[in-house]
């Protein structure tokens, strides 16, 4: 499950009094609760204790770095197995010792432990761990109590409203962070968070099944065997970070390319990909889509480095046969990015960015019925920051004339369905951006 690990945008952040609050408050939860469950609840299984907080410590040791902040770790397998065959009170102890002592490396730094770790991560994930995994311990024993069906060691329904009650808290205590960290609404990285872990949860909670039926039914060694599948898990989601890493790391590169090949333009296109998230975020898009709008807006202009740099640098305004090569960029950029087959699904938004939705764009003559939204809303972004921006033959435009504009040529050059949308999306974005 996730959690906050020594992430480097966390660590460029300094505590503030919210956040420094939030977790106060989150420990002073942890603590009453655990008050809780140790008059109300005793340690039977020393043994279990012992061997499943071993084995938790080495799966948070093994956790994932995620890009903006925090980790993931397969070791809620642990936790949930733990939930089925023992009490609350022993569920929360293994959840806080395994993320405690948890010591992973990290490139550049080396081990990471209790005593090299900022306190307050430790605190923060120490009581989130508590919390999540005591609250969907006691809501499975409720239930296996109440609710008569199952097998010998393991209740369906008891066990699916403890998976949920501890999905529900671990993504919004880590939404919460998030959002006081990335200054973004909590409701969208809630959102966002829930649904995509909800598959690799589930995954996770079967292979938790499978490790308490092992212990159940084998004892230590079974319980070790079937441990083996749960790092291999860990293994392929590594592998899938990895991969989105490199997908970003490649776009990067093409982005830089982009702008030496146009020094006029630099940092337009981080720009235009943040003003089109903003607007894909305001509609209210899945993050499927604001993710696909986000890398097409990165690399909108990448056709060009195709382009004469003598055209691309003119100062002076540019004869008929010059526009008219600057104007085939669209094309020449979906052409290089449709060669490569892992950005291919972005071709057409980057062909298509320059269309109009009176028809008199350019490379196809598109109009509205025939212009996708992905595409609308990276031509509203591009225009806006074009706008905004000094160029050599003009001065740019302010926040609120920029706006006009846009609102001025709804229905002509941009989506009117879009276009309110658009103009909160980017009002509430420009300064963040430009700063």
């Amino acid at each position: 499950m996730k959690n906050i690990a020594d992430n480097k945008k966390f660590k460029k952040e300094k505590i503030s009094t919210n956040l420094f609050l939030y977790i106060f408050i989150l420990a002073i939860m942890a603590f009453v609760l655990m008050l809780h469950l140790s008059r109300v609840y005793t340690i039977n299984d020393y043994s279990l204790l012992i061997i499943f907080s071993a084995l938790s410590i080495i799966a948070e040791t093994f956790f994932i770095l995620l890009p903006k902040v925090g980790a993931v770790s397969v070791s809620f397998a642990l936790t949930y197995s733990a939930i089925l065959l023992t009490d609350p009170l022993t569920v929360a102890i293994i959840s806080a010792i395994g993320v405690a002592l948890r010591f992973p490396y990290k490139d550049g730094v080396g081990r990471i432990h209790i005593l090299n770790n900022p306190i307050y991560k430790t605190v923060f994930n120490v009581s989130q761990y508590i919390i999540n995994s005591g609250m969907a311990g006691m809501t499975y024993v409720y239930l296996n109590s109440t609710v008569n069906i199952g097998f010998n060691f393991y209740n369906p329904i008891a066990g699916a409203a403890a998976l949920s009650v501890y999905i529900l808290l671990n993504t919004f205590f880590m939404s919460k962070l998030m959002s006081l960290l990335l200054k973004e609404k909590l409701t969208y990285i809630w959102k966002s968070n829930f649904f995509s872990m909800m598959i690799n949860v589930l995954l996770v909670g079967l292979l938790g099944i499978i490790l308490a039926f092992a212990y159940n039914s084998y004892g230590t060694g079974g319980l070790l065997l079937f441990f083996i599948p749960l790092l291999l898990a860990r293994y392929t989601f590594k592998l899938y970070i990895d991969m989105r890493k490199n997908y970003f790391e490649t776009m990067n590169v093409l982005v830089r390319a982009i702008e030496a090949s146009d020094p006029y333009t630099s940092g337009h296109s981080v720009r235009v990909s943040a003003y089109s998230e903003a607007i894909a975020k305001q509609i209210g898009l899945p993050q499927s889509k604001i993710d696909l709008i986000k890398s097409a807006a990165l690399l909108h202009d990448i056709g060009k480095i195709g382009i004469d740099k003598n055209i691309l640098n003119k100062t002076g305004k540019l004869e008929r046969d010059e526009f008219e090569t600057i104007k085939s960029h669209p094309e020449i950029g979906a052409a290089i990015i449709a060669d490569l087959s892992y950005l291919s699904n972005i071709s057409d938004i980057i062909r298509h960015h320059h269309e109009r939705n009176d028809g008199k764009g350019y490379p196809d003559g598109l109009c509205h019925d025939s212009i996708p939204l992905e595409t609308s809303i990276l031509t509203i972004a591009d225009s806006f920051d074009a706008m905004t921006t000094n160029r050599p033959y003009r001065k740019s435009l302010s926040l609120e004339a920029a706006l006009s504009e846009i609102k001025l040529n709804s229905g002509t050059q941009f989506n009117p369905d879009i276009v309110n949308d658009a103009i909160i999306a980017l009002r509430n974005t420009y300064y963040k951006v430009t700063e």
